[in-house]
């Protein structure tokens, strides 16, 4: 059976750089790719910032799902349609999810973007990366966003 590569996905640029790597290791190696995007429900906002309604949560599940497809789409179209697979799961902890579903899959590697936030900042929102490699079952790829040039 052909391995595991999860690739996970917040939409960010930076995620942008991850599914690409993922793209190229998928082109080079013989591999199915399981397209993860994690949130915590918590940080679901309705309108005007209010306490998300079921109705917000489901659209957010539905742009989940629409964007994954995209994704899908543009990055793996060259694999075949049961080779890729992909979902978007609420959970408190992100990184937590994505260990478990690496576990339950029995994944070969994890690809996933670092936004690179540091100090303050991240002690204060924590670090996916950080906490995926610390618990994963499996390697981890971590990717960072292109640092533009400076001068």
């Amino acid at each position: 059976m052909k391995p595991l590569v999860i690739v996970c996905t917040d939409f960010s640029p930076c995620s942008e750089v991850a599914l690409e790597r993922a793209s190229d290791i998928a082109k080079r190696d013989e591999t199915r790719i399981f397209l993860l995007h994690t949130f915590d429900p918590r940080k679901v906002r309705g309108p005007s910032s209010k306490a998300p309604t079921e109705r917000d949560r489901r659209a957010w599940d539905e742009d989940s799902m629409r964007q994954l497809k995209q994704a899908r789409h543009r990055y793996f179209g060259h694999l075949p349609d049961t080779d890729v697979q992909y979902d978007a799961l609420p959970s408190a902890s992100p990184s937590l999810e994505i260990c478990r579903v690496a576990r339950e899959t029995n994944a070969s590697l994890i690809v996933l973007g670092s936004h690179g936030r540091t100090g303050m900042m991240r002690r204060l929102l924590g670090s996916v990366a950080e906490a995926t490699v610390r618990h994963a079952p499996c390697s981890v790829y971590v990717v960072r966003e292109p640092v533009p040039p400076v001068g």
